[in-house]
């Protein structure tokens, strides 16, 4: 039986499959580019490349084929920014890929199905702190503030759906993620990694969001245990409403990590010039996630802080950097 990663060449497409790979999964690795990098190659049972979740044949086609499959992670989906930038691609992708899968595992008869939400979900009237994906569930008229939160809403209709049909589909709600790969997609606490890698090659750094936000993060080997938790749980000790949790790390304000990469870089020079989505969705989403549900249900807890993690991202920019000059 196989692990199918769709998204598989994304930033946490990548870390979801070595993770996977190292504990011994046979995975099937699917992705929209033309190959899969290569760090990924020999992790993966089998790749399909040029596969967009938005053609339903594809993707039906994809499971006809691999059909012993127990658990299905669907990833593709844009960020916040790109999605403000073209809602109406990002819908194809987000909802209806969703869509196509779900038909295609119905089909298939391959009940167990993991998405990644987003504190994009969370709107204005949101609590703004110790949130939970409950919340969501006993609110799903609340207004997200954005087409990316709206269409995430619409995913989790889908796979409530889903598992009225027998399915059993999980989701989580991921923070921003922080990782020492060096490049990544258009969303909005990317400005974090932005500062790490202009630090790292002793570049200013124009800041977007207001300096004094908090929002949630999450270092990537976090995430990677709170993503295997939630998909290896017993269904029955997942007590929380359509089986949503957050997965939480720490929060932080922009200027808090600049005081900590100035501890590692005294010369890192920032200047703030707000982008108009990005600061918009800083200020709808929430400072802080919950840690009590995830901990009692899926037995995880965060392990990385901000110091820990500004010194892991920077030393591994640092050392890739030197292996290309």
């Amino acid at each position: 039986m196989s692990v199918l990663v769709i998204g598989a060449g994304g930033a946490v497409g990548k870390r979801l499959v070595a993770a996977l790979s190292a504990r011994g999964e046979r995975i099937v690795a699917v992705d929209r580019a033309p190959e899969l990098p290569e760090s990924l190659r020999s992790k993966v049972t089998h790749a399909v490349t040029n596969a967009d979740v938005r053609d339903f044949s594809t993707i039906n086609r994809i499971f006809k084929r691999h059909r012993f499959v127990h658990t299905v992670w669907n990833l593709a989906a844009p960020l916040s920014v790109e999605t403000a930038l073209n809602p109406t691609v990002a819908e194809q992708v987000t909802v209806n890929g969703m869509r196509n899968v779900l038909w295609a595992m119905y089909e298939a008869r391959i009940p167990k199905i993991m998405f990644t939400d987003s504190i994009g979900s969370f709107g204005a009237t949101a609590p703004r702190d110790d949130c939970t994906a409950r919340w969501l569930t006993e609110h799903p008229l609340q207004d997200p503030g954005s087409d990316y939160g709206r269409q995430k809403r619409a995913v989790r209709r889908l796979l409530h759906e889903f598992w009225r049909t027998g399915g059993d589909p999980r989701w989580a709600v991921l923070p921003g993620v922080l990782h020492s790969e060096s490049a990544w997609g258009k969303g909005t606490t990317e400005y974090a990694l932005e500062a790490l890698l202009a630090a790292a090659t002793n570049e200013p750094f124009v800041c977007r969001v207001d300096p004094e936000v908090r929002l949630p993060m999450i270092f990537v080997d976090d995430l990677m245990r709170g993503l295997l938790s939630l998909q290896d749980t017993d269904a029955r000790s997942l007590r929380e409403p359509e089986r949503g949790y957050c997965i939480p790390g720490f929060s932080f304000t922009a200027n808090e990590l600049f005081d900590e990469i100035q501890l590692h870089v005294p010369d890192f020079k920032v200047t703030v010039e707000l982008d108009p989505n990005m600061d918009k969705f800083s200020r709808l989403w929430p400072d802080t996630l919950s840690t009590r549900e995830p901990r009692d249900d899926l037995g995880y807890e965060p392990r990385v802080g901000l110091r820990e993690m500004v010194f892991k991202v920077l030393m591994a920019h640092r050392e890739r950097l030197a292996a290309q000059s």
